[in-house]
């Protein structure tokens, strides 16, 4: 009797020990009032701050401090009045607070930017800022987006309280839940959707997409193909648009075939290259179609266990623990630590594989294009290493998910916008002549493009960015979840003529529902010439031909 083959962790080893710290980034507070600050911080060191009241003469302070060296601290005018020392006596600061002109006298404290994000252990997180990961999270970050992770299970730790996590199901006998016994499939569920901004632990590459946990792994790190096979086909029946396979194997039939089915379905496939350090991508990696990945160390170079090839689609951090802090850390299960959980550095392309994962869920959420324009836009965007162009380490080059997601922003939905402009103004002498209000015209239709630049500036995440940085036919998907967006009939000239029914007769909004419906005419069109919108159910020319024609109808 034969068994069927196994399928092992894409691992290169198992960490040497949890790593914990507590944190934070708090903002310094100076005292409220400054004589009782004095008072209390008496024998504290310097530099102190000297604060008179506002237009005070230079001559008049220094007399006050019975010094010479000192100067207004910057700007140096009276309007601001302040001098800063390095050392202060106790009785001088109590002559000081005596006198009139005199506002206060405190130490001086260091105040530091609230940045984002909060979370404490971020600044060890090397990987997210090679792969640029801020702004992905401003384009969305995966909203919406279900990406199922094939492991040894997702177990609900500490810093995934705030992900997503959908009812998972387990295909290893003996297993009844979905519940994580190894930590493999936890750690790489956190580098896709870690919560993000919350103050806690670490973050994740698209923290508001949702995890489908469907276990095929063992607690040992290994399961079988049939497990494999019919997780797959459970993630297409499930809804999910991504599929991260951080396993490897041998070659198996089943698993092919489930994978193509999966592909039909319109889903994403990323899985990992393998860490045997040498030629030959594994399977499932190996199959046609899939992402496979590599992965990079801390300098950005092929890590030493990573497995190459001609498969090789994209490479990714997995981390490199001969280098100190050089591993991918993230939240995970521990049994030996007292809370259960722990902050762990892994390595391997079983690492690498959710950090691409995790950018595609970025782009799915943020776009109308489905699996194949996804692909597409990691690819062109990736950053070059190694032989220029495709080459077998770094397959079309490392994960750049800030230059994916500008490139969403500037050339698709920027191209909206500016078509929307551009077709409005050549319009608008016919739309709008009677009403006389162009500009009103012009405004509908850039609002309709989406105000494209937002998630190009430096600040934080929020929905309403989210949202009017859209354009307006992929509100859906913000509104309601990845996927509605892709609808033919949202993808139509349904709203313009509903619009035009209802409000285009009338002469105040006549010349707005104008501009709507030529801002979403141009989305369209510009969607059918590029194919960055992709309508459900109607593949290739099918598509292209119905973005056509209703983007002339709109």
């Amino acid at each position: 009797m034969t068994h069927p083959p196994r399928f092992l962790l894409s691992r290169a080893a198992l960490p040497a020990a949890a790593v914990v710290l507590a944190s934070g980034c708090a903002m310094a507070t100076s005292p409220s009032q400054p004589e009782a600050a004095a008072a209390e911080t008496a024998e504290s060191s310097g530099p102190w701050v000297v604060d008179f009241v506002d237009g005070t003469a230079l001559d008049t302070a220094r007399s006050a401090l019975a010094r010479d060296d000192v100067d207004w601290f910057h700007p140096r005018a009276a309007d601001d009045a302040i001098i800063v020392v390095e050392s202060l006596t106790s009785a001088e600061r109590t002559a000081l607070l005596a006198r009139p002109e005199l506002e206060g006298v405190e130490p001086s404290v260091r105040y530091e930017a609230l940045g984002f994000p909060d979370d404490p252990l971020y600044e060890r997180q090397w990987n997210m800022e090679t792969v640029g990961a801020v702004d992905g999270w401003r384009l969305g970050g995966g909203h919406g987006v279900v990406v199922a992770v094939i492991d040894t299970g997702v177990s609900p730790v500490e810093d995934l309280e705030g992900t997503e996590l959908l009812e998972g199901v387990s295909f290893v006998r003996g297993e009844s839940t979905s519940a994580d016994g190894n930590g493999h499939g936890t750690h790489v569920a956190g580098t896709i959707a870690q919560t993000t901004n919350n103050g806690v632990g670490v973050a994740g590459i698209a923290p508001r997409a949702a995890i489908l946990p469907l276990k095929a792994l063992s607690a040992t790190g290994s399961g079988t193909s049939e497990g494999v096979a019919a997780a797959i086909d459970e993630a297409g029946d499930r809804g999910a648009q991504i599929i991260n396979l951080s396993l490897g194997g041998p070659r198996s039939g089943v698993i092919a075939r489930a994978v193509e089915k999966a592909q039909r379905r319109g889903i994403l496939v990323v899985a990992a290259a393998g860490n045997t350090g040498r030629e030959g991508v594994g399977s499932p990696a190996v199959l046609p179609g899939v992402v496979a990945v590599s992965a990079t160390g801390p300098t950005d170079t092929r890590a030493p266990y990573s497995t190459f090839g001609p498969e090789v689609v994209l490479s990714a951090p997995g981390g490199d623990k001969t280098q100190a802090g050089g591993g991918i850390l993230q939240d995970t299960v521990s049994p030996q630590a007292p809370t259960g959980h722990a902050y762990k550095e892994f390595q391997g392309t079983s690492m690498a594989t959710p950090h691409v994962a995790g950018a595609a869920a970025v782009i799915w959420g943020a776009t109308a294009g489905g699996a194949d324009h996804v692909k597409s836009v990691l690819v062109k965007s990736a950053h070059d290493l190694g032989e220029a162009g495709h080459d077998p380490v770094y397959g079309h080059g490392r994960l750049d998910v800030q230059a994916a997601a500008r490139h969403v922003a500037l050339w698709e939905r920027g191209g909206a916008f500016a078509f929307a402009g551009m077709l409005t103004w050549l319009l608008g002498g016919l739309i709008a002549p009677a009403a006389g209000r162009k500009g009103a015209t012009v405004t509908a239709s850039l609002v309709a493009g989406g105000l494209f630049f937002l998630p190009l500036l430096p600040m934080a995440p929020a929905a309403w960015v989210e949202l009017v940085s859209r354009p307006l036919l992929l509100w859906a998907d913000a509104l309601a979840g990845a996927g509605w967006s892709r609808s033919p009939l949202v993808l139509s000239a349904a709203l313009p003529a509903v619009l035009t029914f209802v409000l285009g007769p009338t002469r105040t909004f006549g010349p707005w529902v104008a501009g709507i419906s030529a801002g979403i005419g141009a989305h369209l069109l510009l969607g059918a010439a590029t194919g960055s919108l992709s309508p459900s159910w109607l593949p290739g020319v099918l598509g292209t031909g119905w973005l056509g024609v209703h983007g002339l109808l709109a």
